[in-house]
């Protein structure tokens, strides 16, 4: 697996925070702004789509800025981020898969959804789902961080976010539903996987294929099917898989050269003055 400043560098956001402390998802939003702004655009124009030509329809300025801010926290917002690249691009290619997608890119830059979420997950389907047992698992998993009110606003927004994925159902009575995970989300959770440097069995055990809440067949099953559509491509004999993702690797390629070529720089330096 890849250092922390390997994973930063590839979009992942490794520190302690949450977007979740103050909005959900925001799913909604998302999907309004990417129909307003084209996959290619730069960073620029998803700032200018939200601040300028208001695209999400917020009454003031001031709204309009902190939208701008938690949709760049949670989604990166920029097409040189491989986080948010991915994100695009199996976005434009399976339109039922965006819940999910939009949940495994928040959950690899949003380190309190990406620890709670399987918490919840876990709970059987037709279990009851209230905010006083989110409340007790974030207090469980960092005791004494939050204050109560936060720790309740925390356990709303985030029941509210799996409402939108699909994972919860019910407008007040939260009820763990199954979802079935779609093709490009499965091939979504693999790119995250192989960006942190998992290969081989490690990818199906990844945090990412867990939040899509399958079995190991099942996965498989769905990643030979994006492999089919030509989403990435996978190799697979016996027990043993391989992935690569064909379209994203050029960029994954060149966000990580600049620290190969800092430590090449910096060992000739050492090598220089010894």
């Amino acid at each position: 697996m890849r250092d922390q400043a390997t994973l930063k560098r590839l979009g992942f956001m490794t520190q302690q925070g949450s977007t979740h402390t103050a909005r959900t998802l925001m799913l909604s939003e998302l999907s309004t702004l990417f129909d307003h702004v084209p996959a290619e655009a730069d960073k620029d124009a998803y700032q200018a789509a939200i601040r300028d030509a208001n695209c999400l329809a917020k009454r003031s300025g001031r709204t309009r800025q902190l939208t701008a801010s938690h949709l760049a926290d949670l989604y990166g917002l920029d097409p040189a981020n491989p986080i948010h690249a991915g994100l695009r691009y199996f976005w434009s290619r399976d339109e039922g898969a965006r819940p999910q997608l939009a949940l495994l890119a928040a959950a690899a830059r949003d380190s309190l959804l990406r620890d709670l979420a399987p918490a919840i997950l876990a709970k059987p389907l037709g279990a009851s789902i209230t905010r006083e047992s989110v409340e007790e698992a974030i207090e469980q998993h960092w005791p004494g961080r939050f204050s109560t009110v936060t720790r309740e606003s925390i356990a709303q927004r985030v029941n509210s976010s799996l409402v939108q994925v699909g994972y919860l159902q019910g407008p007040f009575k939260r009820v763990r539903v199954h979802l079935e995970p779609a093709t490009a989300a499965v091939a979504y959770a693999l790119y995250l996987a192989w960006l942190q440097g998992g290969r081989g069995e490690l990818l199906l055990q990844s945090p990412w294929c867990k939040l899509l809440d399958a079995s190991h067949d099942r996965l498989l099953e769905l990643a030979a099917q994006a492999s089919s559509k030509g989403w990435m491509v996978m190799r697979r004999v016996d027990n043993v898989i391989d992935v690569d993702f064909p379209a994203l690797a050029p960029l994954v390629t060149q966000v990580l050269k600049p620290a190969e070529t800092d430590t090449a720089t910096q060992q000739e330096i050492f090598h220089e003055q010894g």
